[in-house]
Parts: structure tokens; C-alpha cells; sequence
């Protein structure tokens, strides 16, 4: 199933290349990351269920469960949703916290080349990052390393679950997927993109969604006053053939993307934000997906440098602050003060005290 699983990303990566499209363009991750957002899509739900399951591919890599523990072991057997309650409803200042569905919850799972990345540099332990950071040696996930984050509600939450991709998780209970992030590290900074069912009250709220290559509308602006329903994004035939490649069913035509993100600031100076309804519910306005993961950092002692993330009560945007990371930065005494773990929040907030 590993190799199957492995065999398939880059199959399917193979295929997009190979178009007359994709060869025209030097880096699509950089200049075309709705059609790679869209491609990423695929391989994260391309199916994979098995008995007892009705698995999405994403759903058999290992959970942060199966990461941050003593012992990390890749999943022999797809394992249930082990689902938690939101992370940003555990660990934002309370002027931000996000408004979730009763039930809903979350989780996090990460493909064999990034789990394979942290647990060979120990990073899942506090040790391996005090380790890291005396080392001073930055930190990159290899090129296909991949990470989802998948936010769910209780299948009665919905009025029709036959339009979402559900399954069942650890508790017994059936779950509706409402909303994904997907990253990747086909650059340096990774690739963001945000993907939510198309019947999310407020979806496009605040900065509008865009997707120029799988909707026949590329733009949808924000509604005001917002938490109001938005028209279905109606796909084009390019995403419908990539969504075929995949072997993925109608249901996922119903998931729209409503942006990515792959740099900080754009050409004029002003902050690129990013945010989902679901999951960034409560400060979306502001929500800037790549700033806030630059920040996932620990001190010397291997442990959250950054709160998580927020400034205060805010959602940091734009571009990142040298005085998050560096005493005196910019001068002869500059000293490292915080550790990036390229991206990756789960590393300062789950590494086990070992």
C-alpha cells in the first residue's frame, strides 16, 4: 500500500508535466499554484478505502498520533480518523477564537516523505530540537513532503451527506469532511492552499475566493454582511480531467478551492492573505496561512518559541519580523533567539518532553 500510495504522487505529478501547458511553464508550483493546488488535491483524496473505511489517500498517512510519540511507526493498516478538537480552539487568544460546529473536529496527517523526515532527525522529541537548534542548521522537508489538515462535523451536522466525502472515525461516529488545507514543499517556502465544501455558510467572506483554474468563475467576491451562502463553484474541464486521472467520484467536485498562497507579499508590498471559514473562523480577515507557519519556531530548550503563533490577539500577516528569531538582528550581536521548523507547527507544539 506504501509504495501504491508513493507510486501514485508521482504518477500523477508525471502526467502533469508531461502536457504541452505544464512543459510552457519554468516552476508551475510558483506561477500557476491553482492548477498544482488542484493537482494536490487529487493525490491527497484519491481513494483508497478499504474494508470497514471509506478512505481518502490522506487518510492513510500517519496522523500526529502516529508521529509525536516514542516511538513513530508508519501505519501498516489505515487507521481511523482520530479527530480532536480544533487546534487554533486550543490555542488561540481567546479575543480570536474560532467558532466551530458542535462536534467538530480536526486532524493532521503527513505523507511518508515528511513523517520519514522529522523521525529521522528526531524532530518529534524536544531533545532532537534543542539538538537542531544548537546545530543552527536549517531545517527543509524534502521536495514530497506533503501535510493535510482536514476539518470534519458530525454527519448529521449537514443537510445532505451524500454531497460530502464522509467516513468514520475512531469513536464510532460518521463524519463529514467540510474543509481542508494542503501543503507541499515543491518550493521552499511550501505551496498553501485551502480548499471548503461548496454549501460552507460564509466560505468566501472577507477576501473573496480565487481559483483561476478549476472554477468557470474565478472570482467570487466577499458578501456582506457576512456568514451568508455563496454559488457553487462550477468546475471547469480542466480540473474535471484532473479529478478523473485520479479515479476521484462526483462528491469531490463539490469541494471548492478558495485560494493559495505561495509568497508573503505581493509585487506593491501589501500582505497575500489566506484564509478558511472553517478553520481560521473568527479572524479570517487577517489570516495569512505562510505567515503564521514562518513563525513555528522553538528556543534553545526545544520548545514553542512563538505562542502558537499569534501576536498578542492578532493573526500575523506579511512579512515575517527578523526580532521573531533574532536578537538584535541585523547587527554585529545578532544571535539566534527561535529555531524555524520550516513551516511545520506540529513539530514546536506536539515534540514529546524525551
Amino acid at each position: 500500500m506504501k509504495q501504491i500510495i508513493r507510486l501514485s504522487l508521482a504518477m500523477l505529478f508525471v502526467i502533469a508535466a508531461s502536457s504541452t501547458h505544464a512543459q510552457s511553464t519554468a516552476n508551475p508550483a510558483l506561477e500557476e499554484p491553482d492548477r498544482v493546488a488542484w493537482q494536490l488535491f487529487a493525490v491527497v483524496n484519491a481513494p483508497a478505502a478499504s474494508a470497514g473505511n471509506n478512505n481518502a489517500t490522506f487518510e492513510t498517512w500517519a496522523s500526529d498520533d502516529d508521529t509525536f510519540t516514542a516511538n513513530p511507526t508508519w501505519p501498516g493498516t489505515p487507521s481511523p480518523p482520530r479527530l480532536k478538537v480544533p487546534a487554533l480552539v486550543r490555542l488561540a487568544p481567546r479575543a480570536l477564537r474560532p467558532r466551530v460546529v458542535p462536534g467538530g473536529s480536526e486532524e493532521v496527517r503527513r505523507n511518508k516523505d515528511a513523517f520519514d523526515f522529522i523521525v529521522s532527525k528526531r524532530l518529534y522529541t524536544q531533545s532532537g530540537l534543542k539538538a537542531a537548534f544548537a546545530s543552527g542548521e536549517p531545517l527543509s522537508f524534502p521536495e514530497q513532503a506533503i501535510e493535510v489538515k482536514a476539518n470534519w462535523v458530525p454527519v448529521n451536522a449537514v443537510s445532505d451527506a451524500s454531497l460530502y466525502h464522509t467516513n468514520t472515525a475512531s469513536d464510532g461516529k460518521t463524519y463529514a469532511l467540510v474543509s481542508m488545507h494542503i501543503i507541499s514543499k515543491l518550493v521552499p517556502n511550501w505551496t498553501w492552499a485551502t480548499f471548503e465544501h461548496r454549501l460552507n455558510k460564509g466560505r468566501c467572506d472577507y477576501m473573496g475566493c480565487r481559483d483561476n483554474f478549476g472554477a468557470v468563475r474565478q472570482i467570487e467576491p466577499a458578501q456582506k454582511p457576512p456568514g451568508g451562502s455563496y454559488p457553487a463553484c462550477e468546475k471547469t474541464p480542466g480540473v474535471k480531467q484532473v479529478l478523473a486521472s485520479a479515479k476521484l467520484g462526483a462528491v469531490w467536485e463539490n469541494y471548492c478551492l478558495k485560494g493559495s498562497q505561495v509568497d508573503f507579499i505581493t509585487t506593491t508590498g501589501l500582505p497575500t492573505l489566506l484564509g478558511n471559514s472553517v478553520t481560521e473562523d473568527g479572524f479570517v480577515s487577517s489570516s495569512s496561512c505562510l505567515t503564521c507557519h514562518s513563525r513555528a519556531s522553538v528556543t534553545s530548550a526545544g520548545a514553542d518559541a512563538q505562542d502558537a503563533g499569534f501576536v498578542g490577539n492578532a493573526s500575523p500577516n506579511g512579512a515575517p519580523n527578523p526580532a521573531w528569531f533574532w536578537n538584535n538582528p541585523g547587527t554585529p550581536g545578532q544571535s539566534l533567539k527561535a529555531f524555524q521548523t520550516d513551516f511545520v507547527w506540529a513539530i514546536p507544539l506536539l515534540a514529546i518532553p524525551q
